[in-house]
């Protein structure tokens, strides 16, 4: 299979544990596609607690490329998307309608959609009290509402902190982009409602997530 792997232009750790994994499962046909990193506007400036690993770190994409022997690309360059099967988003820039393809553009979002879309969707989970889970899906021209391929619940123990949480959280996206072909032929897919997209959490309202994270973890904890 011929995978494109939608990526930034500067050193991202998601990106290299995806191609890490893809490598160990036999993926050589591999071609990342690279777009300029942008930050929001009006990001604020800090949060109280990370929920993602920090993210860019490692090797650049051209030193990714010469250690796999893969070709890159820019995500403007014509044709991006020919001769491949599929591809993958570890990191993008806003995808223009012209370019998504039906069935084509797969992303793992951190939240069980369309329950939870959008912005810090592990943060919302918890502060909804909502089941915390992943969602592989095809990319379409709504805010995590395309085809959903399957979900994937993170499992919350006990003993477990916040940090401890999202960083299994963290892994178990990884791992179901690494494992696509997998969920492509054998999927789970929830039954769940629909709700809006979310903004970026305020600080008033990740304190009270914080606060709330033992009752939360009491009520879904295996």
């Amino acid at each position: 299979m011929r995978i494109g792997i939608l990526t930034y232009n500067k050193p991202h750790k998601k990106t290299q544990d995806v191609i890490y994994g893809l490598h160990r499962l036999g993926y050589k046909k591999i071609k990342l596609i690279i777009s300029k990193f942008k930050k929001f506007k009006n990001k604020q400036k800090y949060c109280l607690f990370n929920h993602r690993p920090f993210q860019f770190v490692g090797s650049n994409y051209e030193e990714i490329s010469k250690y796999y022997g893969y070709k890159y690309c820019d995500f403007n360059s014509k044709n991006v998307f020919r001769n491949l099967d599929i591809a993958l988003i570890c990191g993008s820039s806003i995808i223009s309608k012209s370019m998504i393809k039906q069935n084509f553009i797969i992303n793992c979002h951190s939240g069980l959609i369309p329950l939870i879309r959008g912005l810090d969707a592990f943060k919302w989970a918890i502060f909804k009290d909502q089941p915390l889970g992943n969602t592989l899906h095809y990319i379409d021209e709504g805010v995590d509402m395309g085809k959903i391929i399957s979900h994937k619940i993170t499992p919350i123990y006990k003993s477990d902190n916040l940090h401890d949480l999202s960083e299994r959280h963290y892994n178990y996206e990884v791992k179901m982009l690494i494992n696509f072909e997998k969920y492509l032929n054998k999927s789970k897919v929830l039954d769940l409602n629909i709700s809006e997209p979310n903004m970026r959490m305020p600080l008033r309202l990740e304190k009270k997530m914080i606060n709330k994270f033992n009752i939360y973890k009491s009520k879904f904890s295996k």
